[in-house]
């Protein structure tokens, strides 16, 4: 069977999806929000819809993830960038146990997550390549964007991406330290002068 690579998008192409949000009404201060916590946090999207004011912890840039994936807890966490938006939204939220709720409180449908990152996929013109199919970004691609960045960009080791993503085994979490091509090319282009 061959190795299929996750699709990522770079630090660009997510502020393209970003600046297509329109942060002068709630519902984009709270999708702002939410793609934070997906391309800054590595989150699910069930895990967004699930995800409690008490699991939060702004001060010290945590989010604690109870019963995600296989029923694990985990830990992972914010950048300032994240944390910030957080903020913003916590100010503007209405009351709910949810931390992203609809308006009236209720819980987010996870459809209508992916259906934001589609629709502000197509709006900033930004596509991943599935083979010969551009198909436009899903939420799980800002979580793979997450773990190479956290392993390339910011230099986190594997073990810690593996704690953050909540993966059980290491060999998940291996797929992301393919070597980046951009790297690669300038990597040889120097060595063969």
């Amino acid at each position: 069977m061959a190795l299929k690579l996750p699709k990522i998008i770079d630090k660009k192409d997510i502020n393209k999806l970003l600046a297509k949000i329109n942060l002068n009404c709630p519902t984009g201060v709270r999708n702002y929000a939410i793609m934070m916590a997906m391309c800054r946090g590595g989150l699910r999207v069930s895990e967004v819809c699930n995800l409690a004011v008490q699991d939060i912890d702004l001060e010290n840039g945590l989010l604690y993830l109870q019963q995600a994936k296989g029923d694990k807890d985990r830990y992972t966490v914010l950048d300032n960038t994240a944390i910030e938006a957080f903020q913003k939204w916590l100010v503007l939220r209405p009351d709910s146990k949810y931390f992203f709720s609809t308006l009236k409180g209720g819980i987010l449908n996870q459809r209508y997550i992916r259906e934001v990152c589609y629709t502000l996929s197509k709006k900033a013109g930004v596509y991943i390549q599935d083979g010969d199919v551009q198909k436009p970004v899903h939420p799980h691609t800002l979580r793979h964007s997450f773990a190479t960045r956290a392993l390339n960009d910011v230099g986190m080791n594997i073990r810690e991406v593996q704690t953050m993503l909540g993966h059980s085994s290491l060999s998940s979490t291996m797929i992301y330290t393919h070597v980046q091509p951009k790297e690669l090319a300038e990597k040889y282009r120097q060595k063969s002068k």
